[in-house]
């Protein structure tokens, strides 16, 4: 946020609560702003109201804010460039330092749903690189046979092969052909699970389908069904006490996908 933007959003926040001034309506609101932002910006330790502290904004609040601000954006792109300081290249680097920025302002707003999409985009962009590099159509045209039963190497694992023929490819009724599948076209699920077998890696399921889930139904929560929005809710309650797992299945992908290094 530049300093035109931040007066911008100080005069509109000035206008709001002008307008909700005396509603009782709003009074949750007022609580609520005044503990999330006014005592976080605003140190003069006087017990006035919202509105009339923004009436009597300085230019040393301005700074203050900025500082803050920039403070929080740089913090969070530092943490980004560590993590993946071993990213080959330049492109899929920036991108992912970019989203990974954007997830952990996310995780600092309390914003779940964003950092879910922020980490799952992170995970999609690796994939769709890596299947690139690996010329993935090519590599599965060229093994047909072996890529329509796939069993991982997994403990335990019970269920059916899987077929990644079908999965990147389709047929064509016109041309009587099989033609490659884009990339964008292909299941989430897939990719991951093709490239988890290719490299010899494990993710936790669990944790990695909470993450799409809060990509593909968190942005969508007023279309929800009943059971979807019953686990949205169940993740966003149990995410303190599995942040962790999340972030690990990054960094599990980022450290088992080889040819992204």
């Amino acid at each position: 946020m530049n300093e035109e933007d931040l007066r911008k959003f100080i005069e509109f926040t000035k206008t709001l609560l002008t307008q909700l001034q005396g509603n009782n309506e709003y009074t949750w609101f007022f609580e609520s702003f005044n503990l999330e932002i006014i005592n976080s910006f605003f140190q003069n330790g006087t017990n006035t109201s919202g509105l009339d502290k923004f009436q009597s904004i300085t230019e040393s609040d301005v700074g203050r804010i900025k500082a803050y601000l920039s403070f929080i954006d740089k913090k969070a792109l530092n943490y980004g460039k560590v993590f993946y300081h071993n990213i080959a290249d330049n492109n899929l680097k920036a991108e992912l330092i970019k989203d990974f920025k954007e997830m952990k302002i996310a995780l600092k707003n309390d914003d779940i749903v964003e950092f879910g999409r922020r980490l799952s985009l992170q995970l999609e962009n690796i994939f769709n690189f890596s299947l690139n590099s690996l010329n993935v159509h090519n590599l599965v045209s060229a093994n047909p046979q072996q890529y329509r039963s796939v069993i991982p190497n997994w403990p335990n694992y019970r269920g059916k092969p899987f077929n990644f023929y079908n999965s990147f490819f389709s047929f064509n009724r016109n041309t009587n052909q099989s033609e490659p599948v884009e990339l964008s076209r292909v299941s989430f699920n897939t990719k991951s699970i093709f490239l988890s077998i290719h490299f010899n890696y494990q993710v936790n399921a669990r944790n990695i389908n909470e993450i799409y889930f809060l990509r593909n139904k968190g942005s969508h929560r007023d279309q929800l069904s009943p059971n979807d929005q019953q686990t949205l809710n169940q993740i966003i309650s149990d995410f303190d006490k599995n942040y962790s797992f999340y972030h690990k299945v990054l960094f599990d992908v980022v450290n088992g996908i080889q040819n992204i290094r």
